[in-house]
Protein backbone atom coordinates (compact mmCIF):
# COMPACT_ATOMS: atom_id res chain seq x y z
CA UNK A 1 0.00 0.00 0.00
CA UNK A 2 2.77 2.74 0.99
CA UNK A 3 4.42 1.96 -2.42
CA UNK A 4 1.84 2.45 -4.37
CA UNK A 5 0.96 5.53 -3.09
CA UNK A 6 4.41 6.63 -3.48
CA UNK A 7 3.94 5.98 -6.66
CA UNK A 8 0.48 8.26 -6.68
CA UNK A 9 1.98 10.85 -5.24
CA UNK A 10 5.27 11.24 -6.97
CA UNK A 11 3.01 11.27 -10.38
CA UNK A 12 0.63 13.64 -9.48
CA UNK A 13 2.98 16.35 -7.34
CA UNK A 14 6.49 16.01 -9.17
CA UNK A 15 4.96 17.34 -12.42
CA UNK A 16 5.67 20.99 -12.36
CA UNK A 17 3.38 23.97 -13.43
CA UNK A 18 3.53 24.20 -16.77
CA UNK A 19 3.00 27.81 -16.83
CA UNK A 20 5.45 30.20 -14.31
CA UNK A 21 3.21 33.05 -14.28
CA UNK A 22 0.00 30.24 -13.00
CA UNK A 23 2.62 29.07 -11.02
CA UNK A 24 3.97 32.60 -9.01
CA UNK A 25 0.72 34.37 -9.23
CA UNK A 26 -0.54 35.77 -6.07
CA UNK A 27 -4.18 35.36 -5.94
CA UNK A 28 -4.71 32.65 -8.65
CA UNK A 29 -8.66 32.12 -7.83
CA UNK A 30 -9.26 35.69 -9.20
CA UNK A 31 -8.10 34.50 -13.33
CA UNK A 32 -10.52 34.21 -15.81
CA UNK A 33 -13.69 35.62 -17.24
CA UNK A 34 -16.05 36.78 -14.49
CA UNK A 35 -20.01 38.32 -15.74
CA UNK A 36 -22.62 39.69 -14.67
CA UNK A 37 -26.05 39.98 -15.79
CA UNK A 38 -29.35 42.15 -14.90
CA UNK A 39 -32.04 40.65 -13.91
CA UNK A 40 -34.49 43.45 -13.82
CA UNK A 41 -37.01 43.58 -16.31
CA UNK A 42 -39.09 46.58 -15.37
CA UNK A 43 -39.35 49.28 -17.74
CA UNK A 44 -37.50 52.01 -15.55
CA UNK A 45 -34.13 49.67 -14.51
CA UNK A 46 -32.43 51.39 -11.71
CA UNK A 47 -28.88 49.57 -13.06
CA UNK A 48 -27.42 51.48 -16.50
CA UNK A 49 -25.41 48.28 -17.53
CA UNK A 50 -27.28 45.30 -18.85
CA UNK A 51 -24.09 43.11 -18.90
CA UNK A 52 -20.49 43.26 -17.62
CA UNK A 53 -17.56 40.93 -18.37
CA UNK A 54 -13.86 41.35 -16.49
CA UNK A 55 -11.02 39.52 -17.44
CA UNK A 56 -7.90 38.95 -15.52
CA UNK A 57 -4.97 37.43 -16.42
CA UNK A 58 -1.35 36.14 -15.04
CA UNK A 59 0.34 38.94 -16.79
CA UNK A 60 -1.86 41.47 -14.41
CA UNK A 61 -3.36 42.76 -17.28
CA UNK A 62 -7.30 43.28 -16.77
CA UNK A 63 -10.15 44.42 -19.79
CA UNK A 64 -13.83 45.19 -18.65
CA UNK A 65 -16.54 45.41 -21.59
CA UNK A 66 -19.71 46.80 -20.57
CA UNK A 67 -22.97 46.46 -22.36
CA UNK A 68 -25.12 49.63 -21.42
CA UNK A 69 -29.04 48.90 -22.22
CA UNK A 70 -29.26 50.49 -25.39
CA UNK A 71 -26.65 48.81 -26.80
CA UNK A 72 -23.98 50.82 -26.58
CA UNK A 73 -20.60 49.15 -25.44
CA UNK A 74 -18.28 50.51 -23.61
CA UNK A 75 -14.36 49.13 -22.60
CA UNK A 76 -11.67 49.87 -20.35
CA UNK A 77 -8.30 47.80 -20.06
CA UNK A 78 -4.94 48.21 -18.24
CA UNK A 79 -2.67 47.05 -15.73
CA UNK A 80 -3.88 45.55 -12.41
CA UNK A 81 -2.23 44.98 -8.91
CA UNK A 82 -3.82 42.59 -6.51
CA UNK A 83 -3.57 41.52 -2.62
CA UNK A 84 -6.01 39.30 -0.66
CA UNK A 85 -8.44 41.88 -0.20
CA UNK A 86 -8.05 44.79 -2.58
CA UNK A 87 -7.86 45.35 -6.47
CA UNK A 88 -6.06 48.47 -7.83
CA UNK A 89 -6.82 49.29 -11.73
CA UNK A 90 -4.67 51.41 -13.92
CA UNK A 91 -6.00 51.99 -16.90
CA UNK A 92 -4.72 53.22 -20.23
CA UNK A 93 -6.17 56.86 -19.37
CA UNK A 94 -3.74 57.04 -16.28
CA UNK A 95 -6.75 56.40 -14.07
CA UNK A 96 -6.21 54.43 -10.60
CA UNK A 97 -8.73 52.90 -8.77
CA UNK A 98 -8.75 50.59 -5.68
CA UNK A 99 -11.92 48.88 -4.68
CA UNK A 100 -12.14 46.11 -1.70
CA UNK A 101 -13.44 42.58 -3.37
CA UNK A 102 -14.43 39.38 -2.00
CA UNK A 103 -13.33 36.06 -4.12
CA UNK A 104 -14.38 32.21 -4.12
CA UNK A 105 -13.64 29.31 -6.53
CA UNK A 106 -16.72 30.57 -8.76
CA UNK A 107 -18.07 34.20 -7.71
CA UNK A 108 -16.43 37.45 -7.09
CA UNK A 109 -17.73 40.79 -4.77
CA UNK A 110 -16.83 43.40 -6.33
CA UNK A 111 -18.48 46.88 -5.35
CA UNK A 112 -20.97 45.06 -4.23
CA UNK A 113 -21.77 42.96 -7.45
CA UNK A 114 -21.16 39.63 -7.77
CA UNK A 115 -19.49 38.27 -11.05
CA UNK A 116 -19.69 34.56 -11.84
CA UNK A 117 -16.72 33.10 -13.09
CA UNK A 118 -17.44 31.33 -16.95
CA UNK A 119 -15.92 28.00 -17.97
CA UNK A 120 -14.60 28.15 -21.62
CA UNK A 121 -14.89 25.63 -24.19
CA UNK A 122 -16.93 22.43 -23.17
CA UNK A 123 -14.43 21.42 -20.41
CA UNK A 124 -17.39 20.56 -17.12
CA UNK A 125 -17.97 16.88 -17.07
CA UNK A 126 -16.36 13.49 -16.29
CA UNK A 127 -13.78 12.08 -18.30
CA UNK A 128 -11.44 9.05 -18.01
CA UNK A 129 -8.38 8.38 -19.72
CA UNK A 130 -7.78 6.00 -22.32
CA UNK A 131 -4.04 5.94 -22.55
CA UNK A 132 -1.22 7.89 -20.23
CA UNK A 133 2.20 8.25 -21.26
CA UNK A 134 5.25 9.32 -20.13
CA UNK A 135 9.20 8.47 -18.70
CA UNK A 136 7.95 9.07 -15.36
CA UNK A 137 4.71 7.74 -15.24
CA UNK A 138 4.91 4.33 -13.58
CA UNK A 139 3.58 1.26 -15.28
CA UNK A 140 1.75 0.42 -12.11
CA UNK A 141 -0.98 3.35 -13.24
CA UNK A 142 -4.21 1.94 -14.36
CA UNK A 143 -5.98 4.73 -15.47
CA UNK A 144 -7.17 8.23 -13.89
CA UNK A 145 -10.63 9.28 -14.09
CA UNK A 146 -11.34 13.37 -13.73
CA UNK A 147 -14.46 15.60 -12.90
CA UNK A 148 -14.48 19.17 -13.92
CA UNK A 149 -17.52 20.37 -12.40
CA UNK A 150 -18.50 24.26 -13.93
CA UNK A 151 -18.06 26.04 -10.80
CA UNK A 152 -14.10 25.00 -11.73
CA UNK A 153 -14.20 22.63 -8.53
CA UNK A 154 -12.75 19.12 -9.55
CA UNK A 155 -11.53 15.07 -8.39
CA UNK A 156 -9.29 13.31 -9.81
CA UNK A 157 -9.42 9.48 -9.36
CA UNK A 158 -5.60 7.55 -10.04
CA UNK A 159 -6.14 3.67 -9.85
CA UNK A 160 -3.63 1.23 -9.64
CA UNK A 161 -3.23 -1.86 -11.53
CA UNK A 162 -3.97 -3.62 -8.26
CA UNK A 163 -7.26 -2.46 -7.84
CA UNK A 164 -6.69 0.53 -5.44
CA UNK A 165 -6.92 4.07 -5.69
CA UNK A 166 -6.65 7.40 -4.64
CA UNK A 167 -8.42 11.01 -5.43
CA UNK A 168 -7.50 14.36 -5.07
CA UNK A 169 -10.13 17.41 -5.00
CA UNK A 170 -9.83 20.59 -5.29
CA UNK A 171 -10.41 24.29 -7.43
CA UNK A 172 -8.97 24.06 -11.04
CA UNK A 173 -7.89 27.06 -13.54
CA UNK A 174 -7.89 27.60 -16.90
CA UNK A 175 -5.71 30.01 -18.82
CA UNK A 176 -5.10 29.89 -23.17
CA UNK A 177 -4.49 26.07 -23.44
CA UNK A 178 -3.35 25.72 -19.64
CA UNK A 179 -5.28 23.40 -17.18
CA UNK A 180 -4.29 24.26 -13.62
CA UNK A 181 -5.43 21.37 -10.92
CA UNK A 182 -4.42 22.89 -7.44
CA UNK A 183 -5.27 20.95 -4.39
CA UNK A 184 -3.64 19.94 -1.09
CA UNK A 185 -1.46 18.32 -1.72
CA UNK A 186 0.17 20.20 -4.55
CA UNK A 187 -0.48 21.19 -8.52
CA UNK A 188 -0.86 19.87 -11.65
CA UNK A 189 -0.46 21.75 -14.59
CA UNK A 190 -0.49 20.73 -18.39
CA UNK A 191 -1.67 21.82 -21.48
CA UNK A 192 -4.89 20.45 -22.87
CA UNK A 193 -6.90 20.13 -25.93
CA UNK A 194 -10.18 19.13 -26.55
CA UNK A 195 -11.96 18.17 -29.47
CA UNK A 196 -15.46 16.87 -29.40
CA UNK A 197 -15.36 13.99 -26.35
CA UNK A 198 -11.51 13.79 -26.20
CA UNK A 199 -9.20 15.82 -23.89
CA UNK A 200 -5.62 15.95 -24.32
CA UNK A 201 -3.69 16.58 -21.42
CA UNK A 202 0.16 17.06 -22.43
CA UNK A 203 3.48 18.39 -20.21
CA UNK A 204 6.85 18.89 -22.16
CA UNK A 205 9.07 18.69 -19.64
CA UNK A 206 8.12 15.27 -18.32
CA UNK A 207 7.06 14.38 -22.14
CA UNK A 208 3.82 12.91 -20.60
CA UNK A 209 0.51 12.49 -22.60
CA UNK A 210 -2.60 11.12 -21.20
CA UNK A 211 -6.05 11.11 -24.07
CA UNK A 212 -9.28 10.86 -21.70
CA UNK A 213 -12.40 10.21 -23.15
CA UNK A 214 -16.13 11.88 -21.90
CA UNK A 215 -18.33 9.84 -20.20
CA UNK A 216 -21.73 10.46 -20.29
CA UNK A 217 -23.89 7.83 -17.99
CA UNK A 218 -20.92 6.84 -15.21
CA UNK A 219 -20.05 7.59 -11.98
CA UNK A 220 -17.01 8.49 -10.60
CA UNK A 221 -16.53 5.48 -8.85
CA UNK A 222 -17.03 2.86 -11.32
Amino acid sequence: MRYFYGIILAMLIALPVHSEDLGRFDVPLLLGQWYWFSEEQQASPTHPYKAINISFNSHYEFRIDMLRRNGQLETASGQYAVTQHTLRFYDDHGTDQVHAYQLNHHQLQLQGTIFTKLLPDNLSGLWRSNSIEGDDVSEDVDGVSLKLRPDFLFAMQVRGDSGRSVTHQGVYLVEGDHLMLIYKEGRHSSQYQLAADTLRLTNDVFGMEAVLQRQRNESFDK
